[in-house]
C-alpha cells in the first residue's frame, strides 16, 4: 500500500510540474572589460543565438527582501555603501549557477564566495530579489573554500530545486514555492565501475547539472565529463566525455532546449574562434556548435531553462493526440521507490522545538559507527555538538537546546567519521 501511495504521489507531482517546452534560455555572462566577472542575466534563443532581453546587471536599480521571514521592499540606489559591500548586491561580483522555475517565475542562484540561496522574482515589473539569509546553506568554511562552493543548479522534474557543491559532498534540495525550505541530501555515490570519479577535483568539479524527463539529474563537469545522478539514491553513473569540443572548451553551463536536447556553454570563449554554445547528442555525446557568436554577450558561466533533458517535443505530443490509446492503466513499484526504502533514514522531532529538547531518530544506517551531530545557528556557529553510535537498527538520541540561546531558526547537521555530511535539516526553536 505504501508503494502504491508513493507512486501515486509521484504521478501527481509529475503532472503538477509539467511545463510547456520553451525556446527561452536564461544565461549568466560577463560584460565589459571583466571577462571572468559573471554578473549579467540575459535571455537567448538557442536556435538563433540571438539575445532577446537584458534581464539584469549590477548597474540597474532593484528592490530586495533581506529574507522571507521579515519581508519588506527596500529600494537600493547603488549608493557608496552598496558599492563597497559586494554581499549587498544581488549578484555580488559573480554568479556561477542559476535555475529557472517556470511555475513560481523565480530565477534561483547562489553567488560565488557566498553560501546563500537567493532568487529573482520575474513576476515583478522591476528587478526584485530575495536573499534567504535566515536559511544560509552554511557550507563554506571561509571565502576561498572552493570545495564547498555551490556551482551547479537546476529544477528537477519533481518541481524541487537541486544544487551541488564542487566536491560533490553536498547535494542540496529546496522547495521553490512560498518560503523555500532547504535540505542537504549529502554525498554523491560513485558506481564502483566508474572510470572517472564524480568527486575528483581534477575531472569533476565545476560545470552544471540539468534535470531529465526520467527524474534523474545529469552532471556535466567543467572538464566536459558527463554523469547521470539517480534520485533519491544519489548514485552516479559515468556516461563518458563529450566529443568534438574545441581543445580549450570548458563546459561551465548546461540546459535543455525545447526538443529535450542538451546545450552546453563555455565560460572562457572570449577571444576564441569557436562558438560559446554546443549541442550534445545522446548516447554518442557528439557535440556540434550552435551558431558562431552571440552579440553583446561575454563569457557564459551558466544556463537555465524550464525544459527537461530528453523531454518529448511539441510535435511528438501532437502526433500522440491523433492516436487514441486503449491501453490499460496499472501500477507497479518503481525502481526509485525500491531504492528509497533502502536509504538511510533520519528524522528530527519535535520540530518546532517547544520544551528545550529534540531527538534524532535514525535507521537503516549501513555504515555503522560513530556519527557527529551539530546544531548550527544561522551564522554557521555550532551551539550544540553530540556523538551518536548508529547502525541498521533504529536509534534515538536526545539533545538539549541551550537555554542561553535565542529562539529562532537553526540547522541540524549529521556527519560521518570522515566528516562527510549525510543529513541536514532546518530546526525551528520556539
Amino acid at each position: 500500500m505504501r508503494s502504491l501511495t508513493t507512486l501515486l504521489l509521484l504521478c501527481v507531482c509529475c503532472f503538477a510540474y509539467a511545463q510547456k517546452a520553451t525556446k527561452k534560455t536564461f544565461l549568466i555572462s560577463s560584460i565589459g572589460n571583466n571577462p571572468l566577472l559573471y554578473n549579467q542575466i540575459s535571455t537567448v534563443d538557442i536556435n538563433s543565438g540571438k539575445t532577446s532581453e537584458n534581464v539584469f546587471d549590477n548597474n540597474r536599480k532593484y528592490s530586495s527582501r533581506n529574507n522571507t521571514y521579515r519581508s519588506y521592499d527596500k529600494q537600493e540606489d547603488n549608493d557608496d555603501d552598496n558599492d563597497k559591500d559586494d554581499s549587498k548586491k544581488p549578484l555580488t561580483s559573480s554568479v556561477a549557477c542559476i535555475a529557472y522555475d517556470a511555475k513560481s517565475e523565480r530565477l534561483f542562484y547562489v553567488p560565488l564566495n557566498f553560501s546563500e540561496l537567493r532568487f529573482m522574482d520575474l513576476k515583478e515589473s522591476t528587478p526584485c530579489f530575495t536573499y534567504l539569509r535566515n536559511q544560509s546553506l552554511n557550507l563554506m568554511h571561509h571565502k576561498d573554500d572552493v570545495a564547498n562552493q555551490i556551482t551547479r543548479m537546476t529544477i528537477g522534474k519533481d518541481g524541487f530545486g537541486y544544487a551541488l557543491s564542487n566536491d560533490g559532498e553536498h547535494l542540496i534540495k529546496f522547495t521553490t514555492q512560498g518560503t523555500p525550505v532547504i535540505q542537504d541530501l549529502g554525498v554523491l555515490i560513485d558506481n564502483p565501475s566508474n572510470q572517472v570519479l564524480v568527486r575528483s577535483s581534477c575531472t569533476s568539479w565545476g560545470g552544471d547539472i540539468v534535470a531529465a524527463a526520467d527524474g534523474s539529474l545529469y552532471l556535466v563537469t567543467i572538464r566536459n565529463h558527463v554523469f547521470k545522478i539517480s534520485l533519491p539514491s544519489k548514485k552516479c553513473d559515468y556516461i563518458g566525455m563529450i566529443k568534438n569540443l574545441p581543445a580549450e572548451y570548458t563546459s561551465n553551463g548546461v540546459s535543455a532546449d525545447e526538443n529535450g536536447e542538451m546545450i552546453v556553454s563555455c565560460g572562457t570563449s572570449i577571444g576564441k574562434s569557436f562558438s560559446p554554445l554546443y549541442k550534445v547528442k545522446f548516447p554518442s555525446l557528439e557535440a556540434s556548435p550552435v551558431g558562431q557568436k552571440i552579440n553583446g554577450i561575454g563569457n557564459i558561466s551558466d544556463l537555465a531553462s524550464s525544459n527537461l533533458l530528453f523531454q518529448k517535443s511539441d510535435k511528438d505530443d501532437d502526433e500522440k493526440k491523433k492516436v487514441k490509446s486503449t491501453a490499460e492503466v496499472f501500477f507497479v513499484q518503481s525502481e526509485a521507490t525500491k531504492e528509497e526504502n533502502n536509504l538511510p533514514d533520519f528524522t528530527i522531532f519535535p520540530n518546532p522545538v517547544t520544551r528545550g529538547k529534540f531527538q534524532v531518530r535514525s535507521s537503516n544506517i549501513k555504515e555503522k559507527g560513530e556519527y557527529r551531530m551539530l546544531l548550527l545557528d544561522v551564522n554557521g556557529k555550532a551551539v550544540v555538538e553530540g556523538r551518536m553510535n548508529l547502525g541498521l537498527k533504529t536509534n534515538i538520541n536526545s539533545f538539549n537546546f541551550p537555554s542561553q540561546y535565542a529562539k529562532g531558526i537553526y540547522f541540524v547537521q549529521i556527519a560521518d567519521i570522515y566528516n562527510r555530511t549525510v543529513y541536514s535539516q532546518q530546526l525551528i526553536v520556539e
